[in-house]
């Protein structure tokens, strides 16, 4: 090993001791794409577990955007994975399928898919951290992009080193430092033809715009960004804390899939402070992909500020936000849908949502007009044998208890200011068609007990969010 070898690799060691990455951290997954950045800090990493105590996993996801060039990639990463005697995995997805059921760019599309692979390899290896290849010049080219499409204070401060369980540990690198290396080493790497394509935005600032810039306007440009994503990361810490000071005013309710703001408090902070608190929001939904771009936090900013009841944003896959009723509503919910089920007395059913159970009783605790919002008793007799418990549907209607008429169940939602992300999760019990009982609001005027009532099933609704 020359020297040059042993101060890329002294460099990187330093780097990730001086800034503190791998503390208590027992495995690495590492996403390799078969490009020189990844590849080479795969072999950076085997160096490094040589002295340190430490498991890898090569991870690789394959995006099915370049047909068989990208299996060739696939294959060269498990290759070397193989020769190098490193535990690898892979998945191939559809990427452009993706895009279009979630309406997302192609690049949004892979960047989710990519990271959702690599938190569901660490959910299964505790004490992880995720690492990515990114470099010194993935940094200002990375900056640059975002001062031209509008950034704010965040975005200028650039690629994160250290964001929740993902590390970037090759930050301090240079793209030239790692071919140099990958050549003194012969390790193996693809690269995408598609990289070389200068419609592609990033493409041409890479190529062009940035060495144009260092031929004809400033030599030490590289320096002068990097200094910028310095100041912009002091400023942006002083901007964190005010964001969360302002969201701990804002707040209304929160569950495991949501958060609420309130509108009228939140309209009183500058709009940089507004715009943290949108992403303190996502932080402590968990939820888990790169940050939302400046253009998405500001309209949902300005949705906010409008106030319509019923406005909304697909952010992305499962994630969206909201105005209801004064509030401001953040959405992640991983598992949207929950099938029909088939309720067979006496046994209990549970989804993400809610706790469904029910029993046949003799004895009640009943009396005539008194509605109780989690616990109902029907005629047991006069259920059909297909009871079925069914998301809403926006046709469904109901004849309320004691009512002559039927009513739309959407309207009842409506009478009891049910928020719009709420209708979905609550549940309809339903026989042969009819709808019993709207669980926690409202109970068939059909179904309830009357004098002659011989049997009795007893229902219980319970929400878990």
């Amino acid at each position: 090993m020359n020297q040059g070898d042993r101060n890329l690799y002294q460099q990187f060691h330093s780097f990730i001791r001086q800034k503190q990455l791998l503390e208590q951290v027992d495995y690495i997954i590492l996403g390799v794409s078969g490009g020189v950045d990844s590849m080479v800090l795969l072999h950076l990493f085997l160096q490094y577990r040589q002295q340190h105590k430490i498991d890898i996993l090569a991870a690789h996801l394959n995006h099915s955007l370049r047909g068989q060039k990208a299996d060739k990639d696939e294959s060269l990463v498990k290759a070397y994975c193989q020769s190098i005697n490193c535990a690898y995995t892979s998945r191939k997805v559809n990427v452009r399928a993706y895009a279009k059921k979630n309406n997302l760019s192609l690049e949004m599309a892979g960047r989710e898919l990519r990271y959702n692979f690599f938190e569901e390899l660490a959910r299964e290896n505790p004490r992880s951290l995720i690492a990515t290849a990114h470099t010194k010049d993935d940094q200002v080219e990375t900056i640059l992009y975002r001062i031209i499409r509008g950034a704010g204070v965040k975005g200028l401060a650039g690629i994160q080193l250290k964001r929740g369980n993902i590390i970037r540990p090759l930050l301090f690198a240079s793209k030239e430092q790692l071919y140099e290396y990958a050549a003194q080493h012969q390790i193996p790497f693809s690269e995408d033809h598609t990289n070389r394509d200068e419609k592609i935005q990033r493409n041409f600032i890479r190529q062009s715009l940035i060495p144009s810039i260092k031929a004809n306007l400033n030599p030490s440009f590289d320096t002068a960004v990097l200094r910028l994503s310095t100041i912009s990361e002091d400023v942006t810490k002083f901007i964190h804390n005010a964001g969360t000071e302002a969201l701990d005013d804002c707040f209304v309710y929160s569950n495991s899939i949501e958060i609420a703001l309130d509108i009228s408090r939140l309209k009183k902070y500058f709009t940089t402070v507004k715009i943290e608190v949108v992403r303190e929001c996502f932080n402590r939904l968990n939820y888990p992909y790169p940050a939302v771009d400046y253009n998405m936090l500001t309209r949902i900013v300005q949705i906010a500020e409008e106030g319509t009841t019923g406005k909304r944003l697909r952010i992305a896959a499962n994630l969206q936000a909201y105005v209801d009723r004064g509030n401001l509503i953040f959405e992640y919910d991983k598992n949207p849908h929950w099938q029909a089920l088939q309720i067979v007395p006496g046994m209990e059913y549970k989804t993400d949502y809610f706790r469904f159970a029910s029993e046949i009783v003799k004895d009640r605790d009943y009396s005539e007009g008194i509605e109780q919002r989690t616990i109902e008793y029907l005629d047991l007799d006069k259920l059909g044998e297909n009871l079925v418990l069914r998301p809403w549907e926006k046709s469904d209607r109901i004849k309320p208890l004691n009512a002559p008429y039927t009513k739309k169940v959407s309207d009842i939602f409506i009478d009891q200011k049910i928020p719009l992300n709420k209708k979905k999760r609550i549940p309809i019990l339903e026989s042969d068609g009819k709808i019993v009982w709207v669980c926690g609001l409202k109970l068939s005027d059909e179904f309830k007990l009357k004098p002659m009532t011989r049997r009795t099933l007893k229902v219980y609704y319970e929400e878990l969010l």
